[in-house]
């Protein structure tokens, strides 16, 4: 039997404007997703956004991708 995952706390957060950001940035959500449709990296997501962090990219996808 394959084990459960922990809990993860997907770090979104939704601003005065009802816009959901990523992480403790004003980055948005739909940026980091459009971004990676398109074909860029979580490496290369940062590149382009430096203020995220590379282990929410992930987070953020992953949470995206189930």
């Amino acid at each position: 039997m394959i084990p459960l995952p922990a809990n993860v706390d997907v770090p979104l957060w939704t601003d005065e404007h009802g816009k959901i950001r990523v992480g403790d940035t004003r980055v948005l959500l739909e940026l980091v997703i459009h971004a990676f449709q398109q074909g860029e990296t979580a490496e290369g997501i940062v590149d382009s956004y430096p203020t995220l962090k590379l282990s929410d990219v992930y987070t953020v996808l992953g949470y995206y991708l189930t």
